[in-house]
């Protein structure tokens, strides 16, 4: 299997969006390859992060499809050479196991990539654009993202600011046991990109928001997979909503405190607990309600060191990762090889009649499976194709 990525880690945005494809363009580029013979199957893989061309072929395979790229698409051959990164054998096998693991994304051990990897790959197999190489090393690989999501912790610890404000509202709302409209939660600055992110969050799993906007219409509200909705109300009825919510969130660019300690006690009715969170800098929320019984404040340094704290549990748990992906990775070059080996056998029936009635031999493909490297397994497989087409010599 051979690689030409155009990712985000070396293609400016400007110029990545010249390799995108569209589902449509997949299938139409794919085809052509397959039917001119410059490919044997391909997958690609298109995303906001990368576009990357997974295929199988021989040895002029990669520069004939980055010709025929650079023709489709329209884009300069030298910006192919300049900006794309060619990978091939088992380095394209490596990197498709670590983008599809989330360790080649933006953000370290994401979930979406495993899903975009997956719809690209059923997509190409489906349209029986696909070989057997490629289908099991995209098995293979969708197979140890999934491996490694359980035994690592890369995808459940979250380094954003935003998530682990909604993960830490919803344990609180679990830990005093809110429930119904109990647990309802304000965001004020809900049109901001932070604000923004903490309700899609809070709304994701179940929890009720209300947001402010200093903008306010009727009609708005932050929309959530198309169907819920955050009630939405201005800035300045944001105190007669006080007793409706068991938590606060502020994030916004303000000049001015969006919670006053004299305001909040025209309005709130005490001895309610409530969670008070502070995501702005300069501070949103006046300290001194941090001082009231039943209040819980909690300010950007606070989780931001929780963030920190976050980046060093993924950064230790990479490795953990990259073992599990050396190991996976070993096992299908494997498979490969011995795939490839009993391929050349049945080309010719002589061999392939003379190593299905040999057991011993059958059986010591296998058992060297288990003991070599995928590398040495490929040696000595060439090596006994050798001795047998020669006689056994």
């Amino acid at each position: 299997m051979f690689c030409i990525s155009a990712s985000y880690k070396k293609v400016p945005v400007a110029i990545r969006q010249g390799f995108a494809f569209s589902e449509e363009e997949q299938h139409i580029f794919i085809n052509k390859l397959i039917g001119e013979g410059v490919i044997r199957g391909a997958v690609i893989l298109s995303t906001c992060n990368r576009s990357e061309l997974y295929f199988t072929g021989n040895g002029s395979s990669v520069e004939n499809v980055a010709k025929k790229l650079a023709l489709y698409k329209k884009i300069n051959g030298s910006d192919i050479k300049k900006y794309c990164l060619f990978y091939g054998g088992v380095n394209a096998a490596r990197h498709l196991f670590n983008v599809t693991c989330g360790l080649d994304s933006m953000v370290l051990g994401e979930d979406e990539i495993l899903r975009q990897v997956k719809e690209a790959y059923l997509a190409s197999a489906t349209a029986k654009h696909t070989d057997s190489e490629l289908n099991i090393i995209f098995q293979d690989a969708l197979n140890c993202a999934k491996s490694g999501k359980s035994s690592t912790r890369l995808s459940t610890t979250p380094v954003s600011i935003a998530t682990i404000t909604a993960n830490t509202i919803e344990k609180y709302i679990k830990k005093n046991n809110f429930t119904g409209r109990d647990k309802k939660v304000m965001v004020i600055g809900i049109t901001g990109k932070t604000g923004g992110t903490v309700a899609r969050d809070l709304i994701s799993k179940g929890i009720p928001v209300i947001g402010t906007s200093r903008k306010h219409k009727q009609e708005d509200g932050i929309s959530w997979h198309g169907s819920s909705m955050a009630e939405i109300t201005s800035f300045k009825e944001r105190y007669m909503y006080i007793n409706q919510v068991c938590a606060i969130t502020s994030a916004t660019t303000s000049p001015h405190y969006t919670l006053t300690y004299e305001e909040y006690l025209k309005h709130a009715e005490m001895d309610k607990k409530k969670l008070l969170i502070d995501l702005a800098v300069p501070y949103d929320i006046d300290r001194a309600l941090a001082g009231l019984k039943d209040i819980k404040l909690l300010d950007i340094d606070y989780f931001n060191t929780l963030s920190k704290e976050n980046i060093n549990i993924k950064l230790s748990e990479t490795s953990k990762a990259e073992e599990i992906i050396t190991k996976c990775v070993e096992n299908t070059m494997k498979k490969i090889y011995i795939r490839r080996f009993l391929v050349k056998l049945k080309e010719d029936r002589e061999l392939e009649s003379r190593f299905n009635n040999v057991k011993w031999l059958n059986h010591m493909v296998y058992y060297l499976k288990d003991i070599l490297g995928s590398s040495e397994l490929k040696d000595v497989l060439g090596r006994i194709y050798n001795r047998e087409k020669n006689g056994g010599n």
